[in-house]
């Protein structure tokens, strides 16, 4: 899509709105009932992504992903946030960062080249570069799928995280 910018600005613009709202909710649901929905709607954004191509339906399929990224994101940061011990924060500031970026920053692209493989590609500014097609959009829905069921089995097994509100 050429003009992708003008469908990403204002979804990213409407989920940061919606992740700051979606703060409050988890501040009054706890963990376990926030975080559904937020997989949920990254699931059904890269999903409208994976199927449409027209502009409609992929600036939706963008805004429900960024959406559920954000609020996902958000969400993850809080309860290991409301988990860390008084006083200990430095001490597990670390593992956050290898828990939310080094370790996506390494399966992530692994997984992106194993999908774009055999996708076109392009020389762009000197570098040769891979044009991303829809099966982008499968792999990433199939990883937030795994995410939703490893949470339910992590939900059933340990009978929901301690910080769950009433």
């Amino acid at each position: 899509m050429a003009n992708y910018v003008f469908i990403m600005a204002p979804a990213i613009v409407l989920a940061s709105v919606f992740t700051a709202i979606w703060g409050k909710a988890y501040d009054r649901l706890g963990f376990n009932r926030s975080v559904v929905p937020s997989v949920a709607l990254l699931a059904v954004g890269y999903l409208l992504l994976f199927i449409f191509r027209n502009t409609a339906m992929v600036f939706f399929g963008s805004l429900f992903m960024m959406c559920g990224y954000l609020s996902g994101m958000a969400v993850f940061g809080a309860v290991i946030r409301d988990n860390i011990p008084k006083n200990k924060s430095g001490m597990f500031q670390g593992l956050r960062i290898v828990g939310q970026v080094l370790i996506p920053g390494v399966i992530g692209p692994f997984i992106g080249a194993r999908i774009l493989s055999g996708a076109k590609q392009e020389l762009i500014n000197g570098t040769l570069t891979f044009i991303p097609n829809k099966n982008i959009f499968l792999g990433a829905l199939i990883v937030a799928l795994a995410l939703g069921v490893g949470l339910c089995l992590l939900f059933y097994f340990t009978k929901g995280c301690k910080n769950e509100k009433n």
